[in-house]
């Protein structure tokens, strides 16, 4: 539906019809090979949403919606969808019940969806020119370019400070585990790069 309206940030790939892991790959690589013909730095940065689906938070999902003009019908259905939810375990001796205000069940139709409903409010985040967010599900690349590799490396840190605000905002932690940074560049022999 949002795809169709335009509404959805065109940076995001994951759990969209015709873009694949492949698109973003391509997107990423282009963005480096560009750079790296016009003499720049590049630093990418790669970042995991720790428990993603699970950690959605409906408020922010909810919020979001109205931003993008969800119709009203679809907005009350997705509020009623969010209300009284209760997660049940229970084996041959005892049962838990638990209130549950956030997360998807797993393989769950509509929880892609709205996760990218969530992940779209990052994608459309004021970032520098130096800067692009390619997003696959879950995981974050964000490609930085400069002159000089403290130019880049100041441009990365200020995008990475807005990502990290927007994060803590909708209580989401990015897994420093499976984060990864690595500066590309060509070796040139004029240029000295300080550790």
């Amino acid at each position: 539906m949002y795809t169709l309206n335009n509404l959805l940030n065109e940076k995001q790939y994951g759990f969209l019809p015709q873009r694949s892991t492949v698109d973003a790959a391509m997107a990423a690589k282009g963005f480096a090979q560009a750079n790296l013909q016009q003499r720049n730095f590049v630093i990418m940065i790669s970042l995991n949403v720790m428990g993603a689906l699970d950690a959605a938070r409906w408020p922010s999902i909810l919020c979001n919606l109205r931003n993008l003009r969800c119709p009203r019908n679809l907005n009350n259905l997705t509020q009623n969808y969010f209300s009284d939810r209760v997660a049940i375990f229970h084996d041959n001796t005892f049962k838990v019940e638990r209130k549950v205000s956030m997360g998807f069940p797993q393989g769950t139709c509509c929880g892609p969806g709205f996760w990218n409903i969530l992940y779209n409010t990052v994608l459309n985040l004021e970032f520098s020119s130096h800067t692009k967010f390619i997003a696959f599900a879950d995981v974050l690349v964000i490609p930085t370019q400069g002159k000089t590799p403290t130019e880049v490396e100041v441009y990365a840190n200020s995008d990475l400070a807005r990502t990290e605000k927007w994060a803590n905002d909708n209580k989401l932690q990015f897994n420093e585990s499976k984060s990864r940074v690595m500066l590309i560049t060509r070796k040139r022999s004029n240029d000295v790069i300080n550790p």
